[in-house]
């Protein structure tokens, strides 16, 4: 994990973010009427933009655990994305082809040569306009 920046632009903004997160989540629960947890969520948030504003460095470590989670995460969600591409996509489209014996990139032709013919035209400067 590479240094963390810590000076206190970045964690009056991190604490400031906070504080607006569990404003949401506060009124998400306010209209699910959890009062209990709403309350909870708002003191919080209350807490965070306090903290954020006039002591930012006392966020400093729970700014430090929040970004190893994220690291830790990113890691995790990173290797599940692809290892779902893969066996849920490429895997599929694999079979299909091998069943269906596509073969695009052509290896088994039984040719000469591989070289593919290309069409003659006349040559016009309008050639080199608009060329995509």
């Amino acid at each position: 994990m590479e240094k963390l920046n810590l000076d206190k632009r970045l964690l009056k903004k991190f604490g400031v973010t906070m504080a607006l997160v569990f404003l949401v989540i506060s009124g998400l629960f306010f209209l699910r009427q959890r009062i209990g947890a709403a309350g909870a969520a708002a003191v919080l948030s209350f807490v965070f933009f306090i903290a954020g504003l006039i002591f930012s460095i006392l966020l400093k470590p729970v700014y430090i655990i929040w970004m190893r989670f994220a690291f830790i995460l990113g890691w995790i969600n990173t290797r599940v994305i692809l290892i779902l591409l893969f066996y849920l996509v490429f895997t599929p489209v694999g079979l299909a082809m091998k069943l269906l014996k596509v073969d695009l990139l052509e290896r088994k032709h039984k040719k000469e040569s591989y070289w593919k013919k290309k069409e003659k035209f006349d040559f016009s400067p309008l050639n080199y306009e608009r060329r995509f």
